[in-house]
């Protein structure tokens, strides 16, 4: 940008001496007589103020707002409500030794793990056993308490409170003294458990003692104590050797070998069980069952028996769902007759057993869950392939 501006040119010391000069020149006409004129050319500079275009560069500052945006981080305190889930303490079952309740036991204890999430185990052993186990809390269910086998201790447990029914296990179940069905046709006059003095020779094999052989209940189980107290009540001592099958399986074993072979054979048995749905039997008579009877020697038929579910009282507050869980359940006469049937001629063990079970009578077990443990359950059946 151009601009005009005013330059002074300036001599100030040539200004002094023209003053000086003109003054000496005054002073002396005015002393003397004789007026002289005296012309002098005196240079003068003169100062004057020329106008002159100058070009000026004016850099103009021109504040421009600029706009800079910044990433503002706020940071702000959430309160989240977290429910922490508690580690779930195993289940342990009472894994008592025959097959209707190794069945259960690995049925529900599939069904509490996978569907529940708790842990399980199991504790192995017999009635008497196992039943001291529930009380001390050594096991927390037990699958199969049967009455009146053992209904002194059951009474107790229950009054003390310890031990808690929690409904029904199997169907109303018989027990009592079994011939085969093709030995009374051809012995008509064996039909009472009083009979067997009469028919002893029948049942006489190298290990009896001379003495009719008489399979009896396992040991530890509360049905042999119970046939112990029959023999003598019915003064069959001399009669009668009790025989120790080792267990249900070797009970089973025995009976359908003889039957196999068409021999004679007595002894224990109860249903239903798989003998008990596969063989042509015959229950031999004993007079019917009183309480009074049963107080005094057990001289009189077994009643019909019922098969209980008992926990320990811990778990109603620790684990109220499986409580409820056990309420619910039935392990029904065909569903499990049809499962031990499968796992014999099979030659499979209980837990692929209960597996067979879980998948095939789905519609039974899936009432006693709510949806979403079924839901897990099949999914973990699934996976066991």
């Amino acid at each position: 940008m151009l601009l005009k501006a005013k330059k002074q040119i300036t001599n100030s010391g040539l200004l002094g001496l023209v003053l000086l000069l003109a003054g000496m020149s005054i002073v002396a006409i005015a002393c003397g007589t004789e007026t002289v004129e005296v012309e002098k050319v005196v240079e003068v500079e003169v100062t004057r103020e020329v106008e002159v275009e100058k070009q000026v560069e004016v850099i103009r500052e021109v504040e421009k707002e600029v706009v800079v945006e910044k990433e503002v981080v706020v940071e702000k305190e959430v309160l989240v409500e977290v429910t922490v889930e508690k580690e779930k303490e195993p289940i342990i079952f009472s894994d008592l030794n025959w097959t209707s309740s190794e069945l259960q036991v690995r049925i529900a204890r599939f069904i509490v793990e996978h569907g529940y999430g708790y842990p399980t185990d199991a504790v192995a052993g017999d009635t008497i056993s196992l039943f001291e186990g529930l009380k001390n809390n050594d096991t927390d269910v037990t699958m199969e308490i049967w009455l009146p086998n053992q209904q002194e201790v059951w009474d107790a447990a229950l009054e003390s409170g310890v031990v808690v029914d929690v409904g029904k296990s199997l169907e109303d179940n018989w027990q009592g003294f079994v011939i085969p069905q093709y030995l009374k046709d051809e012995n008509p006059g064996l039909v009472s458990v009083t009979d067997l003095p009469e028919y002893m020779d029948l049942f006489v094999t190298p290990d009896s003692n001379g003495k009719a052989r008489l399979v009896t209940c396992i040991p530890g189980w509360a049905c042999e104590v119970v046939n112990a107290e029959k023999v003598v009540t019915y003064g069959l001592e001399d009669t009668v050797e009790l025989v120790n099958p080792g267990s249900g399986a070797g009970l089973f074993a025995d009976l359908e070998a003889a039957y196999g072979r068409g021999e004679p054979w007595v002894g224990y048995l109860w249903g239903p069980t798989k003998p008990s749905a596969e063989l042509d039997l015959y229950i031999l008579e004993e007079p019917p069952y009183s309480d009074a009877c049963w107080e005094s020697g057990k001289g009189c038929a077994y009643p019909t028996a019922q098969i209980k579910i008992a926990v320990h009282e811990t778990l109603i507050d620790r684990a109220p769902e499986l409580v409820q869980f056990f309420r619910r359940w039935d392990f029904t006469a065909a569903s499990h007759i049809e499962t031990e049937a499968w796992m014999t001629e099979n030659n499979e063990t209980s837990d692929t057993a209960a597996l067979y079970y879980l998948e095939n009578f789905s519609d039974i077990w899936e009432q006693y869950v709510p949806d979403d443990v079924a839901a897990r359950v099949h999914e973990a059946l699934a996976e066991a392939g």
